[in-house]
């Protein structure tokens, strides 16, 4: 059938397997509409406007922080001591800087739909690394006991994987196992895209930008059609070209040249196409325009606009990453540790907003002096009250107030006024 233009197919349900299928919906594959041909990764990629979004998305988390806290009476603090503290903030793996680990899972999300994460796990218990895996090698399997396992493709090499040595992080599932990325049911956006780009291309490569109609006298009536080929061949061959886009056009032996009035690029509305195919990509990865200098932005300041990428775009992203690491906190790091991404730095105000807000919270309590250097990359003091908590002494709770003598109370009035 054929919608738009473009062929669509529905793809059959299940997985092709010697044995036997389990029936659960969390394990069965179910039929969906995709658009055919599907692009790969690499055509994806040259579409300008998608390789914004993905990258813009995809460096907005790998700069995050991630680390990982403990629940106690008192708060939640920081802790290093799990292993994967270390793998997240220092080396994930042999090859990546967790600026890269970061950058690869969620650009395989993005742009596949699936991130496959081998763990490698110590003998007590806790990783020892975390390798992303390319999605386009990995297959996913059913044993005799429809149990899932993972095939890996290393250089026609075949290892298969249990579930506990690959996180497998889908992005969109639809009710099937392998997950679907943003682009997975609209290809067409962004075929669209990369056609209008070949097109403008070759628009400017041709060098001819209009048809041609070449009249030949009528004596001439032994004008074959190898002739008609061997003369459009030489046209061709001298004025065609970004070379000789302004030589003159000559003819000879009685022939008229006319231009045809076909539409141009402004008739066929190239520009406002390509500005279409730019909307569409980046409401499917939800970026906003401006962005991608593509708009102006509707923000008082940078802090309202970032507050709004982060929550509308990159938060989805962010806690789907943070639920499944927490799956590698293992025993006895379970129960009171948890994975989270630093999102200050996306909101990380002005220097005269932050000092503002930094008063503030020492004033109220919020705050320690600690604390403040800390946020801002200055040492600490060792001073005793760097790690104090201070409010006014003018304020008290109200049944302090309330069980005071009358005496007590004045007292304590004149006290405030005095200071």
């Amino acid at each position: 059938m054929k919608f738009l233009g473009l062929e669509i197919r529905r793809t059959s349900g299940g997985v092709k397997t010697e044995n036997k299928l389990p029936s659960t919906p969390r394990q069965a594959e179910r039929g969906s509409l995709l658009f055919t041909p599907n692009m790969s990764r690499g055509q994806l990629m040259q579409n300008t406007t998608v390789s914004a979004c993905v990258m813009l998305i995809a460096d907005s988390i790998a700069q995050m922080t991630c680390n990982v806290y403990k629940k106690t009476d008192a708060g939640r603090i920081r802790d290093d001591k799990p292993n994967l503290s270390y793998l997240l903030r220092k080396r994930p793996n042999f090859y990546d800087a967790p600026f890269t680990f970061k950058q690869t899972i969620t650009t395989d999300l993005l742009l596949d739909g699936n991130c496959f994460i081998f763990v490698a796990w110590n003998p007590d218990g806790s990783p020892r690394s975390l390798t992303p895996l390319p999605p386009e090698r990995v297959k996913i399997r059913f044993d005799n006991n429809g149990d899932v396992y993972y095939e890996y493709n290393c250089k026609g090499t075949i290892y298969k994987y249990r579930p506990d040595n690959v996180l497998h992080i889908p992005a969109y599932r639809c009710g099937a196992i392998r997950g679907f990325s943003p682009l997975a049911y609209a290809f067409h956006a962004a075929k669209l895209g990369l056609t209008l780009d070949e097109y403008t291309n070759d628009s400017f490569d041709g060098g001819i930008h209009s048809k041609l109609l070449i009249e030949v006298p009528e004596d001439e009536k032994k004008f074959s059609k190898e002739d008609a080929q061997k003369l459009k061949e030489r046209i061709l061959s001298a004025y065609g070209g970004r070379e000789h886009a302004n030589d003159p056009f000559i003819v000879a032996n009685g022939m008229k040249a006319t231009g045809l009035d076909l539409s141009t690029n402004a008739d066929a509305q190239l520009a406002e196409n390509r500005t279409y195919s730019e909307r569409e990509v980046a409401k499917i990865f939800r970026v906003p325009l401006y962005m991608l200098g593509k708009d102006d932005s509707k923000f008082a300041n940078q802090e309202q606009a970032n507050t709004f990428f982060l929550q509308h775009t990159l938060n989805p992203w962010v806690v789907r990453l943070q639920e499944y690491l927490n799956t590698i906190l293992t025993y006895p790091f379970s129960s009171d540790h948890y994975v989270e991404f630093d999102t200050d730095t996306m909101l990380r105000a002005d220097y005269k907003s932050r000092m503002e807000m930094y008063t503030k919270g020492l004033v109220n309590g919020v705050y320690t002096p600690n604390q403040v250097y800390e946020r801002e990359n200055l040492p600490k003091t060792s001073e005793k009250w760097g790690d104090q908590h201070f409010m006014p002494v003018n304020l008290s709770t109200v049944d302090k107030i309330a069980a005071q003598k009358p005496e007590e109370a004045k007292t304590n009035s004149l006290a405030a006024d005095n200071e």
